[in-house]
């Protein structure tokens, strides 16, 4: 019976001929032939008993199978270029991170830059991924470790908490729900209002607490820091996790409020099941030294 599993030869033929538009090109990309590309072609197409490409003018064009196979070796060769760098640089200290939107911007920026402080041979990758994907890019090891508030465990990731916060108002500077204390559900009836997304992990808790109040929703976006950004404009108001989206600089021009009833969130790291790698164990108690485990009380 024939090996259906593809050689890394024709895989890599097949990305360069992708990224490059033509068979030629993708033999000077690898400094091989022409021939030797059509061959690796020629010889996956018919492992995989399809056509990976197809006559477009004087050119070719991948199939929608071939996007979808290079789709999926995007992990296996980030996983591949980070073993070879650790091979180039054997006194080389990698940390790959992998975090949603506004942890990567708010967050990791400012203890990353705290971190190579303490350890300056080490050098950061960080993959920016929907708050779904984290678990799985540590469990597939292309990340050393994940951080985000919204996680589907599985047998082969674990969680170490970091930080706890209360979800609150977050208003413009000079707004009247910024004069109060505390606010309720009720406070918000006819306020315009920025939502998150139908799709984000916060947008269900915080439509369950206004469940029966009218607000006036101006703006819905995928994003807490396109939320933030929008109140800090004045466009309105919204109910969110402050942390990070109000960690450091990005809580100027802002004021947040207590929200009642208490919605709690968790922040965490995110570490293979079985044994991290020497970086991702240091920097879990870097950040569990930077920041405790504790609530948080809007001010």
């Amino acid at each position: 019976m024939r090996d259906r599993r593809p050689t890394l030869s024709e895989l890599e033929a097949l990305r360069a001929t992708i990224a490059e538009g033509s068979t030629a090109a993708a033999a000077r990309r690898l400094g091989r032939s022409q021939s030797a590309i059509s061959r690796a072609l020629a010889s996956l197409e018919d492992r995989f008993g399809r056509r990976l490409f197809e006559t477009a003018g004087r050119g070719i064009r991948p199939t929608p199978d071939a996007v979808a196979i290079d789709r999926d070796l995007d992990a296996v060769f980030a996983t591949l270029d980070r073993l070879a760098r650790r091979g180039a640089a054997t006194d080389e200290r990698r940390l790959v991170i992998s975090a949603p939107p506004t942890f990567a911007v708010a967050l990791v920026p400012v203890l990353f830059a705290a971190y190579r402080r303490r350890h300056p041979r080490v050098t950061l990758e960080l993959d920016v991924v929907g708050s779904a994907a984290v678990a799985a890019a540590v469990a597939t090891g292309a990340a050393d470790l994940g951080l985000t508030d919204s996680v589907l465990l599985g047998a082969e990731t674990r969680v170490e908490p970091f930080h706890r916060s209360e979800m609150v108002l977050i208003a413009p500077i000079g707004h009247p729900l910024a004069e109060r204390d505390e606010i309720a559900a009720a406070d918000l009836s006819g306020q315009a209002f920025v939502a998150l997304a139908r799709e984000h992990s916060m947008r269900r808790r915080v439509d369950a607490a206004l469940a029966g109040v009218d607000r006036e929703v101006i703006a819905e976006v995928t994003t807490a820091l396109a939320a933030v950004e929008l109140v800090r404009a004045g466009v309105g108001v919204t109910l969110l996790n402050p942390y990070p989206v109000l960690f450091g600089r990005w809580g100027e021009g802002l004021v947040q409020r207590r929200f009642v009833p208490t919605l709690s969130y968790q922040a965490v790291c995110v570490l293979p099941a079985g044994p991290a790698s020497q970086e991702a164990t240091r920097f879990l108690r870097f950040l569990q030294k930077t920041a405790t485990v504790e609530e948080r009380k809007p001010r």
